[in-house]
């Protein structure tokens, strides 16, 4: 005889699956039913705020149609991964070399503080007079957007690293290379990540008001958005909204959170959530 509640049953399982993106889309959805009550009522303006109906039959009809929202979102994916993998590729060895070296870290901690705090599109106007109104500033908009989260969050990692570990490894020879790939590193794993999951989300902010200010790009979510004004389209900027929010979430949940589960967590680094 099987023992009860040694294997789930396919029925429970399948539920189990489902009933946590059922809890995350009911309020959701009790929020568009309002709204869309609203609307429908007269007590909302539909031209101002028009019913989610009427903005998921536009989001349709840019998916289905010519392909308009795949290439805005296309667009700007590709400054994304442009801008966000340089804003890495410099900030976490430049963040290592400033906790390893106190006498460096000494002198440009007091800069990084003072600019981390500047938000990034107040930037974008001196871009745009540096380097013109095309891809350029839009990347490096997102470059700065993610640099500054991710350099410093590997510099207090690096420096968190506990001294009995640095010690022991010393004692053993471990030096220079070693020490950085074997003890700092791995040991600064959880803030680096930290920082990284906090870098995609300045940059893609970043990125969205930077292709609102480029006039020279021609597809992007946030030209989309900036365009529909003109026409007073507000179902158009309500699915870039959409898009941008359901982007976000896809980049921070279904690629950082995967990357945290296959190492911090599995190695017991941080506590499975």
């Amino acid at each position: 005889m099987k023992q009860w509640g040694r294997e789930p049953r396919p029925s429970q399982a399948w539920v189990g699956r489902v009933r946590p993106v059922a809890e995350f889309l009911l309020p959701f959805l009790i929020l568009a039913l309002a709204w869309e009550l609203l609307v429908r009522v007269g007590l909302v303006s539909s031209p101002a705020f028009p019913a989610p109906s009427a903005i998921l039959f536009k989001l349709w009809t840019m998916v289905t149609g010519r392909g308009v929202l795949w290439r805005h979102l296309a667009g700007s994916l590709y400054r994304l991964i442009v801008g966000y993998t340089l804003s890495a590729v410099i900030g976490i060895p430049l963040g290592t070399l400033l906790a390893m070296q106190r006498t460096l870290r000494d002198m440009f901690a007091p800069i990084l503080s003072l600019l981390i705090s500047v938000p990034t599109i107040a930037w974008v106007p001196v871009f745009l007079i540096i380097f013109g109104l095309g891809d350029r500033t839009v990347i490096t908009a997102i470059f700065l957007g993610g640099f500054f989260a991710i350099t410093y969050n590997t510099i207090r990692g690096i420096e968190m690293v506990d001294e009995n570990l640095i010690r022991a490894a010393r004692i053993m020879g471990a030096s220079g290379p070693c020490l950085l790939a074997t003890v700092l590193l791995p040991g600064a794993l959880v803030s680096i990540l930290t920082g990284l999951r906090l870098g995609i989300g300045y940059a893609w902010r970043a990125l969205v008001g930077g292709e609102m200010l480029a006039a020279m790009i021609n597809w992007g979510i946030g030209k989309m958005i900036y365009q529909a004004r003109f026409w007073n389209d507000v179902a158009v900027m309500f699915v870039g909204l959409m898009v941008i929010s359901v982007t976000g979430l896809a980049l921070d949940r279904g690629l950082f959170h995967w990357l945290e589960r296959a190492t911090v967590e599995k190695w017991g680094m941080l506590k499975g959530r």
